[in-house]
């Protein structure tokens, strides 16, 4: 009778101990941050374009110029990751992020508006390729996709929860309300940072094996362009990404103005996302295994596509919101794992900073010019527009992609050297 919850008990505890406890503590921080940046999130557009009335059209262009900003400044100081250290930057990545966000409130003229988007540009940029860093000194690079797959989830987690807590804080849409929001989603971010300090310590073995091998080739930026292979995958990738942003950026305005949905279910909407991506990212992470880099994505592309074909035919039926979230939640779940395979698996090990600072870089990028695209089509007389043009720009990454699997010639999701997901 015992045979059983033993059996689970001794599954469970082999789950656990595949990661060193770093690694499980940064998820735990990481959980705590994206709940907060998750509470504020879909609500940007709203407070600043429609409640304070600088427009969607100037508050996309504000986020534009945030992530064109933030990308040139991780360009210059990307190298201060390998000088100071992958969690030092991190920690202080963490805390600007929570001082811009506590200035969000008082920052509703167009000067204070952009220069605070900037700023927190600056911040939030940086953070990935430090994040990475120190999240791949943890593991061989044999688990680096289960690893990413794993702080995927606590980063949706945190998400879908913090979507929820501020649709429900700043539901009926009042200046106020939306003041109490950024000041809670600020102390969220500063403890994740506290937690980081006091808890997350890469292990010493893998921070000497990555010191080592930075004393002994540092490389440079002109090794990382002559990458053939990978510079396709990233333009593969920033095309994708002008998909994937539209649902943060452009989907919540338009679904609250066309749609007339509260900003209570827009918030819900991303909870289901989170539920979605908790429940299924591991097991769609296994049966993803064994396609191509450039299959993976091609599928989520087209998954995204119908997603906003739906998002956009919602001005005929409140439901068709609940259909799309799960139909982009799926191309989500396909897409996520494989982004960061790609960048990890091609990246020779002394040139990996450098590899995932430019992944973020072309993530950054992508995100500001579709945010600046997304919010100027919203102020057009048609605002449905956009979303024909968002399902033409997919359907060219997912050409791409299969194109991808074609030139390349990259291993398959299967090969044994990096596995997304390899354990049952």
């Amino acid at each position: 009778m015992l045979a059983r919850p033993q059996l689970t008990i001794d599954k469970l505890r082999a789950q656990l101990t595949r990661f060193p406890r770093s690694l499980w503590l940064l998820a735990g921080a990481n959980f705590v941050l994206f709940c907060a940046r998750g509470m504020t999130i879909p609500f940007l557009v709203i407070f600043f374009g429609q409640i304070e009335g600088l427009g969607a059209g100037f508050v996309g262009a504000g986020i534009a110029a945030s992530s064109i900003v933030g990308v040139a400044f991780t360009l210059v100081a990307a190298g201060t990751i390998d000088r100071f250290g992958a969690r030092t930057i991190l920690i202080v990545t963490i805390a600007g992020t929570a001082l811009t966000t506590a200035f969000f409130p008082v920052s509703t003229t167009p000067v204070l508006f952009f220069s605070i988007m900037i700023l927190q540009g600056i911040f939030t940029q940086l953070y990935w390729p430090a994040s990475d860093t120190l999240a791949t000194s943890m593991v061989p690079v044999s688990q680096a996709g289960e690893m990413f797959a794993m702080l995927r989830v606590a980063s949706a987690l945190g998400i879908g929860a913090g979507g929820l807590i501020g649709g429900l804080i700043v539901v009926g849409g009042a200046e106020a309300q939306y003041r109490i929001l950024y000041l809670s989603a600020a102390t969220g971010i500063a403890i994740a940072g506290v937690l980081v300090f006091l808890l997350v310590h890469p292990p010493a073995r893998h921070a000497a094996e990555v010191r080592a091998g930075d004393a002994t080739n540092a490389g440079s930026w002109r090794d990382v362009l002559s990458d053939r292979r990978f510079m396709y995958s990233q333009v593969v990738m920033f095309i994708l990404l002008a998909g994937l942003t539209q649902l943060q950026v452009s989907a919540p305005p338009y679904l609250r103005a066309q749609a007339h949905l509260d900003e209570a279910l827009i918030g819900f909407l991303f909870t289901i996302n989170t539920a979605i991506v908790v429940v299924a990212q591991l097991w769609v992470a296994r049966k993803i295994a064994p396609w191509g880099r450039g299959a993976t994505l091609a599928v989520a592309g087209l998954f995204w596509a119908v997603a906003y074909a739906l998002i956009g035919a919602s001005v005929w039926s409140n439901l068709l919101p609940f259909a799309a979230i799960v139909v982009y939640t799926m191309g989500e779940m396909v897409f996520m794992p494989t982004s960061g395979v790609i960048t990890v698996e091609l990246a020779p090990e002394h040139l990996r900073g450098r590899y995932l600072a430019f992944g973020s870089v072309i993530w950054g990028s992508s995100y500001g010019l579709a945010s600046w695209a997304g919010g100027a089509a919203l102020s057009t007389p048609h605002p449905g527009m956009l979303w024909p043009a968002v399902i033409v720009v997919l359907c060219i990454g997912s050409i791409g992609g299969i194109f991808y699997d074609r030139f390349t010639r990259l291993p398959t999701l299967g090969t044994p050297r990096v596995g997304i997901a390899d354990s049952d």
